[in-house]
């Protein structure tokens, strides 16, 4: 068996090694903790690394054709994944606003630091690479780099839009009157957003494509959750069962309806009014998908109790890991972004993985004490 397979034997284990299973009952009642929520994520940035390098090794027409399609379930995975980081930040952005006296004060500087900081830091030494593997960049395009109103790394969009978000966040909850009326400020700009996204072109300085719109939505979605979450929970909890076979039953057929709806009208098509209306059609069967994800993971965690030092580890580390892996995932690869060959390819796919991964944590370290570093100066001004 070739190597690459072994990742649907260790995937699993990482994921729930250590984990305990609720007897009938019973309930995970910690299932939104913080422990559990940053687990959960911890997982999902590792997955989107398999995800970019499954779209890389996708592409490879050197590879026979077995390991050519061995990652096939993490190519469109994307869309899912950061949909988890999306509803576990609105659901703890809300949280902290209600629980928490004096939430907003310094919110931004606190907020904002560590992904500003990640995001200028990973842009430069994209920028860097570029410059140095042969790319050609005009004087305009390289001041739009280097201020960082246009990212160099196709990889950092997630922290652009979480960014934008968070200032959302600040702006709407700092002068609505109460919670629940911020929230649907909230929710009504986040909605705009998405129809905005449905008018821009693709691969434009901004909204590049469909996925800086089509899961922003979860964000909103969890603080409506965050809310109401007693009485969502006490409903579920009286039938469960229903709820779970429901969504086991819907997901993957909405997932393939929606790569049918994405195949025969796609986000490709700028014309007007045809291209929005496809973008449109396209894009709602998506936003199903997400929720059937999203709520599939809520049910299942309701009932087993996931965590172990791994998940912990990369838990507490999930935006750094998620800008650095895009540089490692190109400098691996056999082609660096479509400009010039990479300068470490490393053929083997299995091996190709484990490079990013085990290349990515060290950095992944650097960066987070980097981030604290400038955080500390900003905190002791």
């Amino acid at each position: 068996m070739q190597l690459i397979f072994s990742i649907y034997i260790i995937l699993p284990i990482i994921l729930f090694y250590g984990s305990a299973v609720s007897s009938r009952g019973q309930w995970n009642d910690g299932f939104l903790s913080l422990s559990q929520s940053k687990a959960l994520q911890g997982m999902c940035v590792l997955l989107i690394v398999f995800h970019h390098i499954s779209q890389k090794i996708y592409v490879r027409q050197d590879l026979p054709q077995l390991i050519t399609h061995s990652l096939d379930p993490f190519v469109n995975a994307g869309f899912l994944l950061t949909a988890v980081f999306f509803f576990f930040n609105g659901y703890g952005l809300y949280k902290s606003y209600t629980s928490k006296p004096g939430y907003l004060d310094h919110f931004l500087s606190k907020r904002l630091t560590a992904p500003l900081v990640a995001y200028y830091m990973t842009g430069l030494i994209f920028f860097a690479l570029r410059l140095a593997l042969g790319e050609k960049i005009g004087k305009k395009l390289i001041i739009l780099y280097l201020s960082g109103l246009v990212h160099c790394s196709p990889y950092s969009w997630y922290i652009v839009i979480l960014i934008l978000f968070y200032v959302v966040f600040y702006l709407v909850f700092k002068r609505a009157k109460d919670a629940s009326s911020a929230t649907v400020i909230f929710s009504v700009i986040v909605l705009a957003y998405m129809i905005l996204g449905l008018f821009i072109p693709r691969n434009s300085y901004f909204l590049r494509g469909e996925w800086w719109y089509d899961s922003v939505f979860m964000m909103p979605l969890g603080m409506i959750f965050a809310g109401s979450e007693e009485k969502i929970i006490s409903h579920v909890k009286r039938n469960y069962g229903r709820y779970l076979l429901i969504h086991l039953f819907l997901i993957v057929p909405m997932f393939m309806f929606s790569k049918l709806t994405i195949n025969r009208f796609g986000f490709f098509n700028d014309s007007i009014p045809y291209g929005t209306m496809c973008k449109l059609v396209s894009l709602l069967p998506r936003i199903l998908c997400v929720y059937l994800f999203i709520a599939l993971i809520l049910l299942v965690s309701m009932k087993i109790r996931i965590g172990n030092k791994t998940l912990a580890f990369l838990g507490k580390y999930t935006l750094e890991i998620y800008l650095i892996h895009g540089i490692l995932v190109e400098v691996f690869d056999h082609d660096f972004v479509g400009i010039a060959p990479s300068p470490i390819p490393v053929s083997s796919p299995f091996l190709y993985i484990l490079c990013v991964i085990i290349a990515a944590l060290p950095v992944s370290l650097l960066l987070k004490k980097i981030e604290n570093w400038v955080g500390g100066l900003i905190s002791n001004r």
